[in-house]
């Protein structure tokens, strides 16, 4: 699969950004330095101010602090073009919910737009700079009574997202005239812009490719059977795809069975989810012995989910390290996390996260068809989708199909 950094846009130069800055009624940068780190949607660059005398606003009106001396450094984040506009309105909105509704660490959003009609033609959001670094890059270091201290802290904003449900909805959130709207689902595995370009010679569109209406889902259902027309589509249409097309009636009559047992898949409750969180993107204080998380970041493809799919990639409490002794780490965190719900009287959003038979084999059967539509149009993973087809089909017998 193209990894989303090879859409990233290309380098701005110092001029360019505080060009940029200066038309956002902010004072002009005293530097702009590039940011040196894996990013797979944003080209990141500090912006540096020396000596700012008036207060600076931020994008809903509120005074954001300086330094002592009048510095400070902000984080510009520039977006490739993969879901235009969706992506930023989705960032902004969960955002803005975040900080309105949660006591959850987050970078202020000073300015952002979800458009390329700017100096920079590209989407953009200038956010606070977090203080800390990124638990990845000392979790080596930290012993087992600081990790402990973590995962009470990650546990404790876990009970209050799951303390506000979201009844009978499905999708992103998005900023409308200042005020937080329900918006589109978005998942980082949506085919993107560039994408559909290269591999659909631009003959498709995002909206026909993805489940992404402007209102989101009623339920977890109309989303489910919303990915399944969208994997029949594509069936259809790819060349890439056409041995599977005698999958289609196959996959209409699971569509018909999901429906006939929509109640009971339909028991879950609605949560706000990060979906990403592994440790690069949580923020601590490491000259402070307990290491307190000072932010959580990169909130862009946050969404409203079925509990259960809060986690969707197993990101939570890892070191992004590959290793069978970090993944034992993660394994064994994971364990500490569930026992620190129990302890806090938090047992119940562990049941909450926890798929029944019928829905795992439903989900087990749309995630696989969605491997074999995400991948050979793209010509990869050829000894491995005969397997996932099995597996997918495998999953719908348990509707009867």
């Amino acid at each position: 699969m193209d990894t989303p950094d090879s859409y990233l846009p290309p380098a701005l130069s110092a001029d360019t950004i505080s060009r940029l800055i200066v038309s956002l009624n902010l004072p002009a940068p005293s530097s702009i330095e590039p940011l040196h780190v894996t990013a797979a949607f944003h080209s990141i660059y500090l912006v540096h101010f020396a000596a700012i005398i008036t207060p600076i606003h931020t994008y809903d009106g509120s005074v954001f602090p300086v330094n002592a001396n009048g510095s400070v450094t902000l984080v510009l984040r520039v977006s490739g073009r993969q879901l235009p506009s969706i992506k930023t309105r989705n960032e902004v909105g969960v955002m803005t919910w975040i900080r309105q509704n949660t006591t959850i660490p987050i970078p202020a959003i000073i300015r952002y737009d979800s458009t390329d009609n700017n100096i920079i033609r590209h989407e953009f959001t200038l956010l606070e700079k977090v203080p800390g670094k990124s638990i990845d890059q000392i979790y080596h270091t930290l012993s087992a009574d600081v990790r402990t201290k973590i995962v009470h802290q990650l546990t404790d904003y876990l009970i209050e997202l799951h303390a506000h449900p979201w009844d009978g909805y499905v999708g992103g959130l998005t900023i409308t005239n200042g005020e937080i709207n329900k918006g589109p689902p978005i998942e980082e595995n949506f085919w993107q812009l560039p994408d559909v370009e290269k591999y659909w010679a631009g003959s498709e569109s995002l909206e026909l490719l993805n489940p992404i209406p402007s209102q989101g889902f009623p339920s977890f259902v109309d989303f489910t059977l919303a990915c399944l027309n969208r994997y029949i589509y594509a069936i259809e249409k790819h060349s890439s795809l056409e041995s599977y097309r005698d999958l289609i009636p196959r996959i209409r009559t699971f569509i018909t069975s999901i429906q006939d047992h929509a109640d009971g898949l339909n028991q879950v409750v609605y949560v706000l989810a990060h979906k990403d969180l592994h440790f690069a993107n949580i923020m601590c204080d490491p000259d402070h012995p307990d290491c307190p998380i000072t932010g959580v970041l990169d909130w862009e493809f946050s969404s409203v989910v079925p509990a259960p799919r809060w986690n969707p990639p197993r990101a939570f409490l890892w070191n992004m390290k590959s290793t069978p002794e970090d993944k034992e780490e993660q394994t064994r965190m994971e364990k500490l996390f569930e026992s620190v719900c129990c302890k806090k009287g938090a047992g119940k959003i562990l049941k909450e996260m926890e798929l029944s038979p019928l829905q795992q084999s439903m989900q087990t059967a749309v995630n696989y068809i969605r491997a074999i539509v995400e991948v050979c149009p793209r010509g990869q993973a050829k000894d491995r989708v005969a397997h996932w087809r099995g597996v997918a089909e495998a999953a719908m017998e348990a509707f009867g199909v």
